[in-house]
C-alpha cells in the first residue's frame, strides 16, 4: 500500500490564511505611526499639520530651527513628541545636526509641515 505525502501549503496560501492585523491605538489603516511617513498628522496638543516637504537638506533644516513656529523632535521613530522651546532650539540643533541621515543610532531626519492657520513646524524624527 502506498502512502501519499501530505501537500504542503504554498507561501501565498499560508499568508492568505492569516487573520487581519488589528490596528493599535495611534496607527492609521496602513499601520504607519511615524508622522514622517504621513502627508498629515495631529500632534499631542491637537494641532493638525500638513507635510510640505522632506527629508530636508541640513541647511534648510538649520534655517527652520530659528524661523519655524514650532520644533518637535519625534523620539523613538515618532512614537513620542518632544516640543523644543525657542530658547533651547539652537542647543538641540547642535546636538543632533551631525547625525542627520546618519547610519548610526540614533539618526535624525528633518521634515517641514504647515498648519491651516499658516504656522510652520520643523519636525525632526529620530530613527532608532
Amino acid at each position: 500500500m502506498s502512502r501519499k505525502r501530505q501537500r504542503t501549503p504554498t507561501l501565498a496560501e499560508t499568508v492568505a490564511s492569516l487573520p487581519p492585523v488589528q490596528s493599535s491605538e495611534g496607527e492609521d489603516a496602513q499601520g504607519v505611526l511615524s508622522p514622517a511617513g504621513r502627508e498629515e498628522f495631529v500632534d499631542d496638543t491637537g494641532q493638525r499639520w500638513q507635510k510640505v516637504r522632506g527629508p530636508l537638506h541640513p541647511r534648510l533644516a538649520q534655517r527652520l530651527v530659528v524661523q519655524a513656529d514650532e520644533l518637535i523632535i519625534g523620539e523613538g521613530g515618532g512614537g513620542q513628541f518632544r516640543h523644543v522651546p525657542p530658547e533651547d532650539r539652537l542647543e538641540t540643533w547642535h546636538a543632533i545636526k551631525h547625525r542627520l541621515d546618519a547610519d548610526g543610532t540614533p539618526g535624525y531626519r528633518p521634515f517641514a509641515f504647515s498648519s491651516a492657520e499658516g504656522r510652520t513646524l520643523l519636525y525632526i524624527e529620530e530613527d532608532c
